[in-house]
């Protein structure tokens, strides 16, 4: 089987959807399927054993960490060249249109994944207006799709609700044989302490920008109990660097494979402030290493927040709800253990190896393999 992929986002970017796309990839290495990637102009020219061919176009101005990409004329032959079985759109906006016109066009079956909160996106950086516009656009592509895929069932639904058809729940998982628990890293442990060593360390995972709410996490940097460490990068950094400046707040830029790892076991609590997630992948990786979590029970995240079990929530219109919860956690030992172990438990049950199966099944069915 030969699949080609069109994606809006690529490394070397650092988010979800880019560590989903690489659990995708090297799946379907294993499987023997052949695939080649278009991707931003950013992206590398290979990634393990697969093409890349990386778009032109500048960056799309209302939301800079995106390209308004155009294949390329070289692009363009390889896909004919290549004859693809099937062609996957993730996302499908600029680089993802060429994915489903070279679709129709050559007619050969087309599956689309959502990996964003449409509405979310849409109303924070266009504004409500902009909805009917973008729901048009996004239900012309993904209606051409033989199969669509969310990764909640609350982005099922909302895809469902705006008119998109043929939608299926598409699970999430992450690699547990990497994201665990492991002794802690004490040089790590008081650098994130400084100059508070008894102070519970707070840690945040994610993109710093405006739509991850980190701006809510402002008043946990007023508590002498508390450290807040942030982790992470992206387009608002430097602007959050500096709300942040009158704080003790850490922030340590983007971390990778085990440098990652070290965090979250470094911490005592982890903070998602974010209220725009079609999923939500970094609270299931500090479960799997055996934090409990503090978050809003809103869209995506409320496949893996199972509240007073493995996390606490709270209500993102109170301002003061979120330093609460946190510090439920740091007053009640037994309750932060508690919470602590019952995520260590479910992280384990979520493991991406049934991920990657259900999209393989998915694929040799849009193609009539057995």
């Amino acid at each position: 089987m030969r699949v080609a992929i069109f994606t809006e986002t690529f490394l070397p970017k650092q988010d979800g959807v880019v560590t989903i796309l690489c659990q995708m990839l090297e799946a379907l290495e294993q499987a023997g399927i052949e695939v080649c990637i278009y991707a931003p102009p950013s992206a590398p020219t290979q990634y393990r054993s697969m093409r890349v061919f990386p778009s032109w176009g500048p960056r799309f101005p209302l939301y800079r960490e995106l390209y308004c990409s155009m294949p390329t004329l070289r692009g363009i032959r390889a896909i004919l060249a290549f004859k693809p079985d099937l062609i996957h759109v993730l996302n499908p906006t600029f680089i993802g249109t060429a994915g489903v016109i070279m679709a129709i066009v050559g007619r050969v079956p087309l599956l689309g994944s959502v990996h964003m909160d449409i509405d979310f996106y849409v109303r924070q950086y266009a504004g409500a207006w902009g909805l009917p516009i973008a729901w048009t656009f996004f239900k012309g592509w993904h209606n051409r799709a033989r199969l669509n895929l969310a990764p909640s069932q609350a982005m099922v639904d909302q895809l469902r609700c705006n008119g998109i058809q043929r939608v299926e729940q598409w699970v999430r998982g992450i690699d547990t044989s990497r994201f665990r628990r492991k002794s802690r890293n004490e040089t790590l442990r008081t650098t994130f302490t400084g100059d508070k060593p008894d102070a519970l360390v707070v840690l945040y995972v994610g993109r710093l920008t405006e739509e991850k709410g980190i701006d809510t996490l402002l008043p946990l940097c007023n508590n002498p109990r508390l450290r807040l460490i942030l982790v992470g990068g992206g387009h608002d950094e430097s602007a959050a660097r500096a709300r942040f400046s009158h704080t003790d707040a850490y922030f340590t830029g983007v971390l990778r494979g085990e440098d990652v790892v070290d965090a979250y076991n470094a911490a005592d609590i982890f903070v998602f402030p974010s209220q725009s997630e079609s999923f939500g992948l970094a609270p299931l990786e500090a479960m799997a290493c055996g934090l409990p979590v503090v978050a809003p029970y809103v869209g995506g995240l409320r496949e893996t927040l199972r509240p007073d079990t493995n996390c606490l929530i709270y209500d993102p219109a109170e301002p003061a709800a979120l330093e609460r919860a946190v510090m439920k956690l740091a007053d009640d030992t037994a309750l932060r253990s508690l919470l602590a172990e019952n995520a260590y438990t479910y992280a384990q049950s979520r493991s991406h190896t049934a991920s990657m199966q259900q999209l393989i099944v998915i694929y040799k069915r849009l193609t009539h393999e057995d």
